[in-house]
């Protein structure tokens, strides 16, 4: 087997190609063909050594993947995941960014027919963060969301899913991305607009029911409802002090559960180790909805796995509006 592999943080330049034996048969779980497995921003700060999650070096990169089952236990079976089948998961640690995999098959789910890999790989990270956000939402009908970067790959998937469900959003992205935000059926708001607080309490009658943030700004709370609810997805932590910043925003959401607004944290690693039937709910259910219609995919665009590193400097200079996965 062949994965990447992050000895020490830094650039891209210390992304390396490295071989391994196969995986030896673990009991409990199989061994899976990774055939694509998407990179993205999360990646890229574990590289950097600002990952929470990642605290040392001397890992492979990546979370989410499509793959190829090339063995089999009675559980498996059991689930109706034969060799051969395609399957696609999030890991609750990262490990994707490599040729195969040991797999408990608890965490698996079947990719539907009409589903190519590399859409397919997109999704797991991003549909989970997604469909575990609206949950903690706590959405009663016709209530008005709030979602920090609504083009962005997970707000456009909370988007869409909100609006389905007859929900009036409010999307804050760039100028650059207004038009994407509006096609998506929400109301566009400049994400630097200083006015943006007033701007969401005259368009929702007095503060939005839930926001969704990915920056961990508390300037958020002010734009939601005493009763409602504030979810945060990550912390956009100060240069060099990521972790840090990540852990104490952290901390501040928890000790605000009870507070009004209330906050709520999505952690999917932990959500996919501890609850891994519910986490193969949301997947299965984003994948079936892409298949229908009902969901818009992000724009992919596939990457050779031998060009890791020539992707991790393409996501370090910005890379807007395509997920890049990577094709074994």
């Amino acid at each position: 087997m062949e994965r990447t592999l992050v000895g020490r943080f830094g650039g891209p330049e210390v992304v390396e190609h490295v071989s391994h034996p196969d995986p030896a048969p673990s009991r409990g779980r199989v061994s899976v063909r990774v055939t694509h497995a998407s990179i993205g921003s999360t990646d890229v700060l574990a590289r950097r050594g600002g990952y929470l999650l990642q605290p040392r070096p001397g890992f492979a990169p990546g979370y989410d993947f499509v793959g190829v089952l090339e063995t089999t236990t009675p559980d498996a079976a059991a689930r109706g995941l034969a060799v051969g089948t395609r399957v696609a998961a999030c890991l609750p640690r990262m490990g994707s960014h490599a040729t195969s995999i040991l797999v408990p098959p608890r965490l698996l789910v079947r990719v539907p027919a009409a589903l190519p890999s590399e859409i397919a790989a997109a999704l797991p990270l991003d549909a989970i963060t997604a469909g575990l956000a609206l949950r903690l939402a706590r959405l009663r009908p016709g209530d008005p969301l709030l979602v920090q970067g609504a083009s962005g790959p997970v707000g456009s998937l909370i988007t869409q899913r909100a609006v389905a469900a007859g929900h009036p959003v409010i999307g804050t992205a760039s100028a650059a991305n207004r038009g994407t935000v509006a096609a998506l059926g929400a109301t566009w708001l400049d994400y630097r607009d200083p006015e943006l607080v007033t701007r969401v309490h005259d368009a929702t009658a007095g503060g939005a029911a839930a926001a969704i943030d990915h920056t961990g700004s508390n300037g958020v709370r002010a734009a939601v409802a005493s009763g409602g609810t504030v979810v945060r997805l990550s912390f956009v932590g100060r240069p060099g002090r990521e972790r840090r910043d990540t852990f104490t925003g952290g901390l501040a959401t928890l000790s605000r559960v009870v507070a009004r607004p209330r906050e709520r944290l999505v952690s999917v690693p932990a959500f996919v180790a501890a609850r891994p039937a519910r986490a193969r709910e949301l997947l299965a259910g984003e994948l079936d909805r892409v298949v229908s219609g009902e969901l818009r995919a992000p724009a992919v665009e596939v990457v050779p796995f031998a060009d890791a590193r020539a992707a991790h400097d393409r996501l370090d200079r910005g890379l807007a509006g395509t997920k890049l996965v990577l094709a074994m």
